[in-house]
């Protein structure tokens, strides 16, 4: 069967776009702020007679790189949240078999440059891989946890409540107030 495309109004698209803008207000308040150190420097820079180029690069500087950053990373955030409101609004509900449980281990090390001592910083993230039925077709698919006693309370016989959009399976949202209640551990505990 192939997937149909669902037709958005446009104000169903552009509640979705302003979700997912809502998402990154503090980021785009960060790259403000270095537009405006950059686009200050660069003032400054043209003030001077002499030496000012160096003021100027810098400034320019500091906006392009912050700018090319935000540009690089913001797209693929953006799309992110808007396919968690689009699913939020036409997704279906089932529930997920858990297939497999891990930990993705990032932990590293931060030395500290007034002394030679390592600082260990151990992070992880806790990973429940899925999989579900729909339209006779089997979809595999993962999803994150922040906090080590939600990971330890999902078992390999939990089942876990999912809403995914019918257009394209392999966009799904874990339904995680649902799972805290099942769990019966605080809503804040599984994200």
């Amino acid at each position: 069967m192939k997937n149909k495309k669902i037709k958005l109004t446009f104000n169903d698209r552009k509640q979705f776009i302003v979700f997912a803008i809502k998402k990154h207000l503090g980021l785009l308040g960060i790259w403000l702020v270095f537009i405006i150190f950059g686009a200050f420097f660069a003032y400054l820079g043209s003030k001077f007679k002499t030496d000012g180029t160096l003021f100027m690069a810098f400034g320019f500087g500091f906006i392009l790189l912050s700018s090319a950053f935000i540009l690089f990373t913001l797209p693929s955030s953006l799309q992110y949240y808007y396919e968690q409101a689009l699913t939020k609004k036409y997704g279906s509900y089932t529930l997920a078999k858990i297939t497999n449980k891990r930990i993705d281990d990032y932990s590293h090390n931060l030395k500290n440059l007034d002394s030679s001592t390592n600082k260990r910083v151990k992070t992880f993230l806790y990973v429940i891989e899925f999989q579900f039925n729909y339209n006779n077709t089997t979809y595999s698919n993962e999803c994150y946890f922040e906090h080590e006693a939600t990971f330890n309370a999902i078992t390999t016989t939990t089942v876990l409540p999912i809403k995914f959009l019918k257009t394209n399976p392999n966009k799904i949202t874990v339904r995680r107030q649902k799972l805290s209640k099942q769990l019966g551990i605080k809503a804040q505990l599984c994200n």
